[in-house]
């Protein structure tokens, strides 16, 4: 994903079927949002939270459990 600010940005390797999240940057706080459902509410992480949850997304997409 590109660097974030406060425009919504959406993964590089989003397909165009609209399936994909959507994160931005706001005040020191990533939010994030359905791309499909913009208005639909989102979700904030600290930078630590994001970072941590970025880690544990493989190449794949998929996210690692413990």
């Amino acid at each position: 994903m590109a660097a974030l600010n406060e425009e919504w940005h959406k993964p590089t390797r989003s397909g165009n079927n609209g399936a994909c999240v959507q994160a931005r940057l706001v005040d020191g706080v990533i939010e994030v949002r359905n791309s499909n459902a913009p208005d639909a509410g989102l979700v904030r992480f600290t930078r630590v939270e994001w970072e941590t949850f970025i880690a544990a997304v493989d190449e794949d997409g998929e996210f690692r459990l413990p």
